[in-house]
């Protein structure tokens, strides 16, 4: 699976010593600048930055890169080397193009200094531009939680997780304020299973809501309450927009966070699949109960792991009224459970739940505060509260 690309190695810097003149009638040693010529630069720190980390496969868009040796940006001299150590030529321009999908890694070398390196990922779709803002003076956003759902079809006592959640979709008040994804990660033998990394539970069914609270009181109630707890415990820091674009089995989108207090934020993105068919262990049968053994909101990509935590991707620092965004490139057909889709994913079966987390109380973790779904093809605006 492809993952949203923003990967960062460390910087070499090297120390030695400085050399020391006098010339004429001098007080004392003088130390000429290092932009003297002829004057060895010994210390300091070389970057490369590049302005798109993510372009389209079309041999025309560019991402420029940029060297800078302590924030002077630089063009003689330096070197530009790909991920096999080898020299690339991108012109005096520093400008990088390729009519091939894929990720393509670069770092810079300017004398004896090496730069930190930047991934560019090319995609075979164009990169979304940034959603619409219905309202550019508002920082009031509707509120959601995110419940995720530790399950599996060979769960017998899974089914008591999936009637709670289904009444609570059905009856509760805040159903409408509240985001369900499914991580069916109990056993492989499983339409809906989930294979790749993510966090794991020791006892199933578990509910997690928000990253803030897991819990194996799956009973109605209990969700319910932690529910109702979450939602009234905090107002919406940020609203969230999102274009995708899904062609050719792969889907490109962009996530714009806005934030109504300055605050650090991290943001993820998951893949979900509706309509899966599947017979759930220790659930009745029957039609009237055909829901029990049709799974929705599966996990199938987990673009949300930063460290130890699944619960966002470090986006910094955003002002109150200030947005930061991300761009997510993922490839579905080369995913573990396209052994299931002999036939080929259906596009109108996938959609995309994004969600925006925070620093808790005591600035130990990650939760969640926000979250929306969006289609895998179209734009979702900022939802305002009325």
């Amino acid at each position: 699976m492809m993952k949203g690309i923003f990967r960062y190695a460390s910087l070499l810097s090297a120390a030695v010593m400085l050399f020391a003149s006098c010339e004429g009638p001098v007080d004392g040693p003088v130390t000429p600048p290092n932009d003297e010529p002829g004057v060895p630069e010994t210390e300091g720190t070389l970057t490369l930055e590049v302005d798109k980390l993510i372009i389209q496969s079309n041999g025309t868009d560019a991402s420029t890169l940029t060297v800078k040796f302590n924030g002077k940006a630089l063009t003689d001299e330096v070197v530009i080397f790909d991920a096999a150590n080898k020299p690339v030529d991108l012109g005096t321009s520093f400008k990088f193009t390729t009519a091939e999908a894929g990720e393509f890694t670069f770092y810079a070398n300017y004398k004896t200094f090496i730069s930190n390196k930047v991934t560019i990922t090319a995609v075979t779709t164009s990169v979304p531009e940034t959603p619409a803002d219905p309202k550019p003076s508002s920082t009031s956003f509707v509120r959601k939680v995110l419940i995720t759902k530790f399950t599996g079809a060979q769960c017998q006592f899974c089914p008591n997780a999936t009637a709670a959640l289904h009444k609570f979709f059905d009856e509760h008040e805040l159903a409408a304020n509240a985001v369900k994804a499914e991580a069916h990660t109990f056993s492989s033998d499983d339409p809906a299973y989930f294979g790749g990394k993510f966090y794991s539970v020791s006892s199933f069914p578990t509910i997690c809501v928000d990253w803030s609270v897991l819990t194996t009181n799956v009973d109605y109630k209990s969700i319910s309450s932690i529910v109702t707890d979450r939602y009234e415990s905090e107002d919406a820091k940020v609203g969230i927009s999102v274009n995708s674009v899904c062609a050719d089995g792969a889907i490109t989108f962009k996530v714009c966070v806005k934030a109504a207090e300055t605050g650090q934020y991290r943001v993820g993105a998951w893949l979900l699949e509706d309509n899966i068919k599947g017979q759930q262990k220790g659930a009745p049968v029957g039609e009237e109960n055909s829901w029990y053994h049709e799974f929705d909101d599966c996990i199938r990509i987990a673009d949300s792991q930063s460290g130890t935590s699944y619960a966002g991707i470090k986006l910094g620092e955003i002002e109150a009224g200030k947005t930061a965004e991300k761009i997510f490139a993922w490839n579905f057909n080369d995913l573990d459970p396209a052994k299931y889709h002999p036939d080929g994913w259906k596009v109108e079966d996938l959609k995309l739940c994004v969600f925006v987390s925070v620093p808790d109380e005591k600035g130990n973790s990650y939760i969640v505060n926000n979250v929306i779904t969006a289609p895998v093809n179209g734009i979702t605006q900022f939802e305002y509260a009325k």
